[in-house]
């Protein structure tokens, strides 16, 4: 059997009704030679016995764990045999000629990875590529004037063209499989800001990103981590602290972790307060998250 040019890759945690909508669209609608990978993260809503029952063409792995969103897809990587791999979240959804079309962009444009352009289910364009933040972006976000600044977003505008970015989104993904191999794949110590270090390993390495136009990906949005307010909270932070400490100064990041340390710590009693007259989940959630990020900063706990 011929290899195929696209090995897609899908990670999967208690998505089921989702999950079943984008393994449909990637069936009518990828329009060239391709393998289908899902990853099941242990999911209890039965969304692997779904992809074994009804897209047996899909190669299935269940995971007897939730083993994490980097780790799972580089179990992913090794299994493919495809020349491209394509990471897909499992609530996104292919629209038609947006597989070739975006593979034609990357080609033309000298790619080493990019992203496509996403759309919501309304069609509303979502921003899909950054540039790198910073100690300054963190710091703007703990004062919640980042939204008022964007700092390290791109003008709506530029999401029309193609461009080189700084990172691209981790929903929806293309890279040559051996330049992802040979970057030892996604960091399975983070759980968030791993498509800011891949692409930024990636760029290091000589090669270049590109955010490209097109018909583009629909993204429904955080299907998996809304689910687990816990878990998404202290990973968005924690993996900045990860960032820093991969790839900038001892300096940088001390600042880096004060200013983390003090984001979760103010959340924490604002949200604390506010629970004492609504249900707010995320007052626990950033309870726990100053309790991983004491134990990350005095015990190396990295888990995810």
């Amino acid at each position: 059997m011929d290899d195929p040019l696209l090995s897609i890759i899908i990670v999967s945690y208690n998505t089921c009704e989702v999950l079943r909508e984008c393994l449909d669209s990637v069936r009518r609608e990828a329009g060239m030679p391709h393998e289908v990978i899902v990853i099941d993260n242990a999911s209890p809503d039965g969304s692997a016995d779904m992809v074994a029952r009804e897209f047996s063409e899909a190669v299935l792995v269940r995971n007897a764990e939730n083993a994490g969103f980097s780790p799972a897809n580089n179990s992913g990587m090794q299994l493919a045999r495809g020349r491209y791999i394509v990471l897909l979240n499992p609530d996104t959804l292919v629209r038609p000629g947006a597989l070739p079309a975006w593979v034609e962009a990357h080609e033309r444009v000298g790619a080493a990875i990019s992203g496509p352009r996403l759309v919501g289910r309304d069609g509303h364009l979502q921003e899909s590529a950054w540039r790198i933040p910073d100690l300054i972006d963190a710091a703007l976000e703990l004062f919640m004037l980042h939204h008022l600044l964007k700092r390290n977003h791109y003008p709506a505008a530029q999401f029309g063209t193609d461009f080189t970015a700084g990172f691209v989104s981790g929903a929806a993904m293309l890279a040559e499989r051996r330049l992802v191999e040979g970057c030892g794949g996604l960091d399975p110590e983070m759980f968030w800001m791993e498509d800011a270090d891949l692409c930024l390993r990636i760029r290091e390495a000589g090669g270049a990103c590109w955010y490209v136009n097109g018909p583009g990906i629909v993204h429904v949005g955080g299907e998996s981590s809304k689910r687990n307010v816990d878990r998404m909270i202290a990973n968005q932070l924690l993996s900045r602290m990860k960032f820093a400490r991969k790839h900038g100064s001892a300096l940088n990041l001390l600042g880096m972790s004060l200013v983390i340390l003090l984001h979760a710590a103010t959340r924490a009693v604002a949200f604390s307060l506010l629970a004492l007259v609504r249900k707010e989940p995320r007052a626990r959630a950033y309870r726990k998250s100053v309790t991983r990020i004491f134990r990350y900063l005095a015990l190396n706990d990295r888990r995810i």
